[in-house]
């Protein structure tokens, strides 16, 4: 039985890689049901949780009900767990994980969720503290590899594969770090702009230590790094395999601006490529040019507008959205979604899927 785990993670924020990451699980699920289908919820506020249990004011109260609990099942429960001295487990006191399909029937029964909690970020503190005792020379590699661990003895029996996603921060906190080490594949969502180039950059900085200059290179080595603990404790990191241009829109009157964006991020990542390609997935075809690049590592989601919207409030994946142009909301209110923008999202989901 395999275990591969996905971090979608990019450290610039609002490049919708939670809706992304709600579809992305459920298609993936949908398609492959004798595989184990496990997301992990690593922000704090807890949106893919929401989605994926509900949607709205109801899965919100589904996962407070999950925060509830005197032994949390979720992230926190087992952050909290593992902060009480079992950093070094081979086995663990409860499952974390939730069935899905028990709080949201139109996803497929082999999803599960290890929930988000708001108190996530409470935990960062205690933490950094615990991957630095003194007492346990081992504590740092225990932690960094924890998550990995636990998807092992979350990984069920009946499945013959174990897929996971984990929704990150995109603050490098010490959770997101953890998350990072554990995975084996990076999927990392972008928006058309030049925010995102800069959070190219400070992956290729804070992962893997390629600095833009040899003087911060230098610099660097001053200090103990992320990438310096990676090392020296003789871990690796994930390989970079998918690049999602998200919410990119087919509206002429931005197109021309899109497209120097586009280019300039892929030059960027081309780059990369030739200079370290061990830190990609190995590519199916030879890579030439930058084109060539793109053909095996870039993905472009279509614009999600309403219709996101709308699956994310009715936590109904755009795989599952019924065929109609108008829904009803919880509060009542008829939302319209213009069909022809929905089958464009749809299909472009069902292309991203199908590189995984």
């Amino acid at each position: 039985m395999a275990t591969t785990i996905y971090a979608m993670y990019n450290n610039k924020g609002g490049v919708g890689k939670t809706t992304l990451g709600f579809n992305l699980a459920a298609e993936y699920a949908a398609r492959h049901p004798k595989t184990q289908v496990l997301v992990i919820d690593l922000c704090p506020q807890a949106n893919i949780s929401q989605y994926l249990l509900g949607g709205g004011d109801k899965g919100y109260a589904r996962n407070q009900q999950l925060q509830s609990k005197r032994t949390r099942s979720n992230v926190v429960g087992f952050l909290d767990w593992l902060l009480a001295g079992n950093s070094g487990f081979t086995s663990i006191p409860q499952s974390f994980k939730t069935r899905v399909h028990t709080f949201n029937d139109v996803i497929s029964d082999n999803l599960f969720l290890i929930a988000g909690d708001s108190f996530l970020e409470s935990l960062a503190l205690s933490l950094n503290y615990a991957v630095i005792n003194p007492a346990n020379r081992q504590a740092w590699q225990q932690y960094m590899t924890a998550f990995r661990r636990l998807c092992d003895l979350e990984h069920e029996a009946d499945y013959e594969d174990l897929v996971v996603f984990i929704d990150c921060n995109p603050s490098f906190s010490i959770y997101t770090q953890m998350a990072l080490v554990s995975s084996d594949k990076l999927i990392i969502p972008m928006m058309a702009d030049y925010s995102s180039l800069e959070g190219l950059k400070g992956i290729m900085t804070l992962l893997y230590a390629h600095y833009p200059t040899a003087a911060a290179q230098t610099y660097a080595e001053k200090f103990i790094t992320f990438h310096s603990q990676v090392s020296e404790n003789k871990l690796s990191l994930p390989q970079m395999e998918r690049f999602v241009f998200n919410n990119y829109t087919t509206n002429n009157g931005v197109a021309t601006a899109y497209d120097a964006i586009k280019d300039a991020l892929c030059d960027f990542a081309y780059k990369q490529f030739v200079k370290h390609p061990n830190l990609f997935s190995s590519p199916v075809n030879p890579v030439n040019n930058v084109d060539d690049w793109k053909v095996l590592y870039l993905s472009e989601v279509k614009d999600f507008h309403t219709s996101g919207k709308v699956s994310a409030t009715l936590g109904i994946p755009l795989l599952n959205l019924p065929a109609q142009t108008h829904y009803t909301m919880p509060n009542g209110e008829i939302v319209q979604v213009v069909r022809a923008r929905y089958e464009e999202a749809r299909s472009h989901i069902d292309d991203l899927v199908n590189w995984f």
